[in-house]
């Protein structure tokens, strides 16, 4: 299981963590690794991963643009849906009706935009086409509603 810290634009998201005796304490026993788009840092447990999600908070607030888990079947969703699994309310399916679609363009997200089984296939390809990268995180119906 890998917690994936998406930087918001002009941050180098693992030097700030780097810098803060706050955040390294919280990651003292993790060791994130540097991506061209964030952070990745891995959790030996699902509840391990939403700890710290929960206690890096006020860095998400301020340099994260997106907090993902990646599961161990390869599955990328929200803190919200990953809340979900935890508090056994749903188990993981082949199929989850919300999923927001992220697009990153020059190593930022530079767009997202709510996925449901009525979502037309031509809105979807529209915003893929102007991305250099494109993916898919299951998220609860609550984040969706957000976006």
């Amino acid at each position: 299981m890998q917690i994936l810290l998406i930087q918001k634009e002009g941050i180098d998201l693992h030097s700030t963590l780097l810098a803060s005796e706050t955040s390294r304490d919280v990651l003292r026993f993790y060791q994130p690794k540097k991506t061209d788009w964030g952070v990745c840092i891995e959790a030996s447990t699902l509840g391990s991963a939403l700890s710290v999600i929960s206690e890096l908070k006020w860095y998400i607030q301020r340099y994260i643009a997106q907090p993902l888990c990646l599961l161990s079947n390869d599955l990328i969703c929200t803190p919200g849906y990953a809340g979900v699994i935890y508090g056994r309310e749903e188990s993981v399916h082949d199929s989850w009706e919300w999923e927001i679609l992220f697009g990153i363009k020059y190593h930022t997200v530079m767009g997202r935009i709510a996925i449901t089984p009525d979502t037309p296939l031509n809105d979807i390809a529209d915003f893929e086409s102007g991305m250099d990268i494109t993916f898919r995180a299951r998220c609860s119906e609550e984040e969706l509603e957000k976006i």
